[in-house]
């Protein structure tokens, strides 16, 4: 089974490539369904998340590179900050899809990346925030946020 993203961007792209499925298969069953992104309150309590880790890790040894020269060999550091964190754990807890194309938090594919949908972003907060509680780092969940209702109405 394949899925394909759809989007405005791509729908001439998917197409041809659900023909030449077609093509090579002679039937398929197709089947749609919403790549509902969620509330931009995930993504914002996400950032949050993120600065919080950024802070343990910094107070726990993690550095950047300064540079990479062009050998490729790194030289200099600086502190382990919210953007670092969040590329790490987006790249780590969200991952690619079947295209290897990164997933994001953004609501609209940008650089070759694209949009999680709402149960990917959920499972990524999931893996964070199970991360984070073994390793003593308390992340705020508000009892209102999207996350909160979906971790209630999963049963986690």
């Amino acid at each position: 089974m394949t899925d394909y993203h759809l989007t405005q961007g791509n729908k001439r792209k998917v197409a041809k490539e659900i023909l030449a499925e077609l093509e090579k298969k002679g039937h398929l069953i197709v089947s749609t369904k919403s790549a509902d992104t969620g509330k931009w309150g995930m993504a914002r309590l996400w950032r949050a998340w993120m600065e919080k880790t950024a802070v343990w890790m910094a107070q726990n040894g993690a550095t950047m590179p300064l540079m990479i020269n062009s050998k490729g060999e790194w030289y200099g550091t600086r502190k382990f900050n919210k953007d670092d964190a969040h590329e790490l754990f987006t790249a780590q807890w969200l991952g690619v899809d079947e295209a290897g194309k990164r997933l994001c938090w953004a609501k609209a594919p940008h650089d070759d990346m694209i949009p999680a949908i709402k149960a990917q972003r959920f499972t990524a907060m999931l893996r964070h925030e199970n991360w984070a509680t073994e390793r003593g780092i308390q992340l705020m969940v508000p009892r209102d946020s999207e996350y909160m209702k979906l971790k209630e109405e999963s049963g986690e």
